[in-house]
């Protein structure tokens, strides 16, 4: 009996230790972004998707927009909120938890308050207007998508598109969570708020079609880049050569080093000659394909300096999110700084864009590849 009691009594106070345990807050767990077809919506904790009693919650602004043809009325003295569209509509009931439809129909799905914005339960709004919606897990967080049958792109495209535009917001998004301590105001420029370190990429592209090198140019809206160019890729390309120069870009050759260095050294001199005739240019950089360590003591030799990459898309490209967090983190690994080779211009063109977007939201700055730089 008295072991019993004994137990009893250090199951009480165990008990008792737990109440004292603080409980760990709702906050922001998880991010959530929101979008309605192909527009990605403000990120703040206001307005942010939640889960309640295993329904998904969205703000009403969501809802009430003109992409989805759905239209909102909320009476303060009825306790109701209104969704209309065309000749179908639905009444939620604050006060009594309802969700009533014009035909007379009932769902289950409750509004949910919160700082006085209305919150309404996704799965109920979509099975009555027919629309629909997704939850995908991103680099960030996760993506709820409400989807009308005007959406154009596929959620793997939008999230591809838009991932620029996310890490943007996230940036803003948790600057503002975290104030500088004691100042509620914004903190100014070099008053000593923390801030990402500052990283340096030298990115490269190779060049397999001068058009489509082009578009990745104009992609790269001034920054710079590095361009690798087979001896043969050179011709016909004089016009891009006479581009890249103007612009400020490195040209470096690509060559096949699996012969040895004598035949490496004679295509180098050939494709310095087709640049020197293009633009009057010359490289010493050069990525070597297939050379062993003494080809390539030999090239140096000769005054060339092999390139080698911290990173290498060139047959695996990921999403711009991914691929920017990578090489934000092989940046911090080497310094501060890393050479990354994305692949062809045909893969780069289609997600530069965001990519550069991530990498100045992660205060990473691209510049131009030389011979200098390791």
């Amino acid at each position: 009996m008295c072991r019993i009691k004994r137990f009893l009594c250090l199951a009480l106070a165990m008990l008792l230790l737990a109440g004292l345990v603080p409980t760990r807050t709702d906050a922001a767990e998880s991010v959530y972004f929101t979008a309605v077809n192909d527009t990605l919506l403000d990120l703040s904790d206001d307005t942010m998707p939640f889960w309640s009693g295993g329904a998904l919650y969205v703000p009403s602004t969501a809802i009430d927009n003109n992409d989805l043809g759905i239209h909102y009325n909320r009476s303060r003295e009825r306790g109701t909120v209104v969704l209309y569209k065309m000749t179908s509509a639905m009444t939620f009931n604050l006060s009594t938890g309802t969700v009533e439809t014009n035909s007379g129909q009932r769902y289950t799905g409750a509004v949910v308050l919160r700082n006085d914005v209305v919150f309404l339960p996704l799965d109920v709004i979509c099975r009555f207007f027919g629309l629909e919606y997704s939850n995908t897990r991103i680099s960030y967080g996760h993506l709820v998508r409400i989807k009308s049958d005007a959406v154009v792109l596929s959620d793997a495209v939008f999230i591809d598109a838009a991932s620029g535009s996310m890490a943007q917001r996230y940036v803003r998004y948790e600057r503002a969570r975290t104030p500088s301590v004691g100042d509620a105001s914004p903190t100014p420029s070099g008053s000593g708020a923390e801030t990402a370190p500052e990283r340096t990429v030298y990115l490269a592209v190779e060049s397999t079609d001068a058009a489509r090198s082009a578009q990745v140019l104009d992609a790269l809206s001034g920054e710079r880049a590095a361009f690798l160019f087979t001896p043969d890729s050179l011709v016909g390309a004089d016009d891009l050569l006479r581009r890249l120069a103007a612009s400020g870009c490195a040209v470096a050759l690509r060559i096949d080093a699996s012969s040895g260095a004598e035949q490496a050294l004679s295509d180098m001199e050939a494709g310095n000659r087709l640049l020197w005739t293009a633009a009057n240019l010359k490289t010493r950089l050069v990525l070597l394909d297939g050379a062993p360590a003494e080809t390539e003591r030999v090239v140096i030799e000769a005054g060339y300096c092999p390139l080698h990459f911290a990173l290498n898309y060139s047959t695996n490209s990921p999403a711009p999110a991914r691929a920017s967090a990578r090489i934000l983190a092989a940046a911090d690994a080497a310094g501060g700084s890393c050479r990354v080779l994305l692949g062809t211009d045909e893969n780069a063109a289609l997600s530069l864009s965001a990519l550069l977007a991530n990498l100045r939201a992660g205060n990473c700055t691209p510049a131009r590849l030389n011979e200098v730089v390791r």
